[in-house]
């Protein structure tokens, strides 16, 4: 093979959702290749014997009709529509999520508080809030922010709330109007709010169909093919497997550090930049437990320190996902990036007996399997450094003709309608 390799044309690195839909969108012209033996990136399905089990709660929001559209080509009538029902544990009990809106069933001491400090907050005039943790203070009352908001975010980004910009926020934060606060707190409200009151999932197969459905419409993907070098002078990609490759046009959905220490002589700038750039890393510990009672939510937060993971989801409550009488539980841990799963055995052992006191294990309840998942990148950290370094960094790859995007191309935080979206316009705006 000649030092230049062979002409693809485009060529697209990563088989997630977001390089998946650039390919479907780009047709036959374009060569995609991925690190791993199925498509998907995190939205895909591990299969265990009659188990499944996805990386991760992935949940299919849907906001636009050319995603809805695209689903029901791709999948005809395999996707349902649910109403979600998500619950913040706190203190022995778990209220309605978002508990900004559903202050109802705490303590009449704790909800007082939460409703006065909230109004206060409503009529005082505020300052410009410099990060996270003032923003939910200024916007909810020091009550709600300390009891849910700084805890919670603490854990699930492993960095305070003090040190999060709120460049991440967009609509996942949902900010119920003051009429809505004073009900919830006097009535239980199942109405929803927020981006997520309702989601898309499939009734059988899990989340992974959906990278398998976009992956079997795509003529030119090649697995188990991880790029190793690029160098942007020649418009070469080095990928194990298929060799050298020529590319015209260049999009990468990999991790942006991770396309970054491929690169082949860039800027000391570059490298700098690339070393601001944060994010943690997820544990998943999931249980198949043959039990006589289940709990009826979808998913339960826990902001409190005492538990190790920062939210428990029941996808048997929404999908197919175990033999008949066994129920899955997926237990999520936050850690700092790259690290964990060394200790997975033994924090495993602490994730049961985490679920056993929060009363979702009961003494009579079997585990009938267990199945741990590590997600080495799982969210893009919004520190002080975010934006800049992300900015120098895509503005350079742009220049040298390669564009970077979705959630960890793109290094931010983003839903799959989103990566669906990403690589779409990355392929239509040339």
């Amino acid at each position: 093979m000649s030092a230049q390799g062979r002409d693809e044309g485009l060529v697209i690195l990563g088989a997630g959702l977001t390089g998946l839909s650039a390919a479907y969108y780009a047709g036959p012209g374009a060569r995609i290749f991925e690190a791993e033996a199925q498509a998907g990136g995190v939205c895909v399905t591990d299969r265990e014997g009659p188990y499944s089990f996805d990386r991760a709660g992935h949940l299919l929001h849907l906001r636009t009709r050319e995603v809805q559209r695209l689903i029901q080509k791709l999948l005809p009538g395999r996707f349902q529509i649910l109403a979600r029902d998500a619950r913040v544990h706190l203190m022995d009990t778990a209220v309605r999520y978002p508990i900004q809106a559903n202050t109802f069933g705490l303590l009449p001491e704790i909800k007082g508080d939460c409703i006065r400090r909230y109004l206060e907050a409503a009529v005082l005039m505020k300052k410009r809030p410099r990060n996270f943790q003032e923003w939910t203070q200024a916007t909810f009352g020091k009550s709600l922010s300390r009891l849910f908001f700084e805890p919670y975010n603490h854990k699930l980004w492993t960095i305070p709330p003090s040190d999060l910009t709120l460049e991440w926020m967009k609509s996942y934060v949902p900010q119920p109007d003051c009429s809505r606060v004073i009900r919830g707190a006097f009535a239980d409200i199942p109405e929803g709010g927020g981006y997520n009151a309702e989601f898309c999932y499939p009734q059988t197969g899990g989340i992974g169909i959906l990278g398998q459905a976009l992956a079997a419409n795509i003529s030119r993907l090649s697995l188990n093919a991880r790029a190793v070098s690029v160098a942007p002078r020649r418009r070469t990609v080095d990928i194990i497997g298929p060799g050298r490759i020529t590319w015209q046009r260049l999009i990468s959905t990999l991790p942006l550090p991770a396309l970054v220490a491929m690169l082949e002589e860039p800027p000391r700038k570059i490298l700098e930049a690339a070393q601001q750039l944060c994010s943690n890393s997820v544990i998943i510990v999931n249980l198949g437990v043959r039990c006589s009672r289940r709990h009826p939510a979808h998913w339960l937060y826990f902001p409190e320190a005492e538990y190790s993971f920062y939210r428990v989801g029941f996808p048997s409550n929404y999908g197919r996902m175990a033999p008949r009488g066994i129920s899955v539980l997926s237990a999520e841990v936050a850690v700092k990036a790259g690290t964990g799963w060394e200790g997975r055995k033994k924090l495993a052992c602490r994730v049961r007996r985490d679920l056993i006191k929060a009363g979702l294990l009961g003494k009579k309840d079997v585990i009938e399997k267990e199945y741990l998942q590590y997600l080495p990148y799982a969210y893009v950290i919004y520190d002080k450094n975010h934006f800049s370094a992300r900015k120098i960094i895509l503005d350079y790859l742009e220049s040298q003709g390669i564009k970077s995007v979705g959630r960890w191309g793109g290094w931010e935080y983003s839903a799959m309608e989103d990566a669906i979206l990403a690589g779409k316009q990355a392929v239509l705006k040339k």
